[in-house]
């Protein structure tokens, strides 16, 4: 099939994110024949370009087959957005563009004037799409985080495959919650370009880490069950992305990627600013060459206080960690609750499910409920222009019910 004959042939794309959930959800357009461009700093570049392993260095300009996953099919753009010139530039593209996409924080956002009301305001009938890490609504709508805290730990999925014994959550699939919840981002996006086509209005579309994760583990959220059973961990993290038991037996998880920009802040969080001019953990290289050392002096210190207690310390941390949450503790979590990811079920039984982890327009107030098998066969049918006869001679021959 050619290019100008896929369904999303025409439609343009203007992406500004960064590592692997929403240039996935990107790369799933792409495919579908959008023309996406990305925006990236002109010498930085998107930082997992390079990314050998969490936990290690990048540079900017190389690229590694990660990035080259979630990234074929596009075209890249070098543009500063710090400076004047660059950002008016990305708006004049935005301006033309069928979609807005981003992974940007919100604050990044209001500095760049890239909210939803100002590109709305350069584009009326956009579609206006954002992935971050625990929804748009909510305490924590500002916090940062990867899959690995907001997916695998806080959303539950970590503790449904982890022996409640072992000393460390299991260690989750590279980029795992991210590529699950790029397909709701996705999702929504085609369902806003499809009421754009309907009405001239693209609107907005979000979806998050954490709605992946509830979507992903609904299975025993919504039992109220633990799984008997759970697979043990059998490649141990860096520690510095990794999870750490408590007192209470409890775990947290911790991901800081970018280590220079975290340790001391991390350091003294944990009562050990003492580690900071240890010459074992001076700096990125120092610390990548005493892991079990490292490793040690952490666990010593998380595993001196409660989970509770870790909470409180870390409530003010601008770093990316988690408490390992189990899925039922994430259905009552502030986040899950504020973004409305489990909504009452129409029919008044009181039962709550799983919305879909995307968000077009306004949240939805509860979910229709279930019809029985070959309900609705008829209905459907006629309305498909299968005319009454025939559909008696289906049934006839068994092929509907």
């Amino acid at each position: 099939m050619g290019i100008d004959s896929l369904p999303l042939s025409g439609i343009r794309v203007i992406e500004l994110a960064q590592w692997v959930f929403v240039p996935s959800a990107s790369a799933i357009l792409a495919e579908l024949g959008a023309d996406v461009v990305r925006i990236e700093h002109p010498t930085q570049g998107d930082p997992y370009r390079a990314l050998a392993t969490s936990g290690y260095g990048n540079s900017g300009r190389s690229m590694s087959i990660r990035s080259a996953q979630v990234n074929r099919g596009k075209r890249s753009i070098g543009i500063d957005l710090s400076i004047p010139e660059g950002k008016a530039l990305a708006h004049r593209l935005i301006a033309s563009a069928d979609v807005f996409m981003t992974s940007f924080r919100a604050g990044a956002l209001e500095r760049l004037n890239l909210t939803q009301a100002e590109v709305e305001a350069l584009n009326p009938g956009i579609v206006y799409a954002r992935g971050d890490a625990f929804g748009p609504l909510g305490p924590d709508s500002a916090a940062p985080g990867y899959d690995i805290t907001a997916f695998w730990a806080r959303g539950g999925i970590g503790a449904l495959v982890t022996d409640p014994e072992s000393a460390r959550i299991a260690k989750q699939p590279p980029s795992f919650g991210d590529r699950i919840a790029s397909l709701g981002l996705a999702a929504g996006i085609l369902g806003a370009l499809v009421g754009k086509v309907r009405t001239g209005r693209g609107g907005e579309v979000s979806s998050s880490l954490m709605a992946a994760a509830a979507w992903v583990g609904a299975s025993d959220m919504l039992t109220g069950e633990a799984p008997k059973e759970a697979a043990r961990p059998t490649v141990p993290a860096t520690p510095l992305t990794t999870s750490y038991r408590c007192s209470d037996g409890r775990h947290l998880m911790i991901n800081l990627m970018q280590s220079e920009r975290y340790w001391s802040d991390f350091c003294k969080a944990i009562g050990a600013e003492e580690l900071t001019v240890d010459p074992r953990f001076l700096d990125f290289a120092a610390r990548a060459g005493h892991p079990d050392e490292l490793h040690a002096e952490i666990a010593g210190r998380i595993g001196a206080a409660p989970l509770s207690r870790w909470r409180e310390v870390f409530a003010d941390f601008d770093g990316p960690w988690a408490p390992v949450q189990t899925v039922h503790e994430a259905a009552q979590d502030p986040q899950v609750r504020a973004n409305a990811f489990l909504l009452a079920v129409d029919d008044g039984s009181g039962e709550e499910l799983v919305r879909a982890p995307f968000t077009v327009g306004e949240v939805p107030q509860s979910l229709p409920r279930a019809h029985e098998l070959g309900e609705d066969t008829e209905v459907v049918l006629l309305e498909f222009g299968v005319a009454w006869e025939e559909i008696e001679d289906l049934k006839a021959h068994g092929a509907v019910t």
